[in-house]
């Protein structure tokens, strides 16, 4: 796995609030850990990781490429099946979870 230092709130999200004990340290379903998330993160980490998401979702447009370069470079071990199969249906659940910039 080789994240870029550019994506470093992707990969902690992917890393730790969906890592191998997410449903331990953050809750059992994808709404209880972006509670989580939110409730941890400042305002301004929560908007730069939108910018990070729609940053990577822009560089990898073809739905195989951003499949297989997620994979590379992030690892997400604990898979809430409301969250989505594919790396792009995780990462739209995950901008729909975060709230708007103010």
């Amino acid at each position: 796995m080789t994240t870029s230092p550019r994506y470093n709130l992707l990969a902690d999200l992917t890393g730790i609030y969906f890592g191998q004990d997410a449903d331990i340290l953050f809750g059992e379903t994808a709404d209880a850990i972006m509670a989580s998330l939110r409730e941890t993160w400042t305002a301004d980490e929560v908007q730069a990781l939108r910018t990070q998401i729609v940053d990577f979702m822009n560089a990898h447009p073809d739905p195989a490429e951003l499949e297989r370069v997620f994979s590379r470079d992030f690892h997400r071990s604990y898979q809430p099946a409301e969250f989505g199969a594919t790396a792009g249906e995780f990462l739209r659940s995950v901008l729909l979870a975060l709230p708007l910039p103010a």
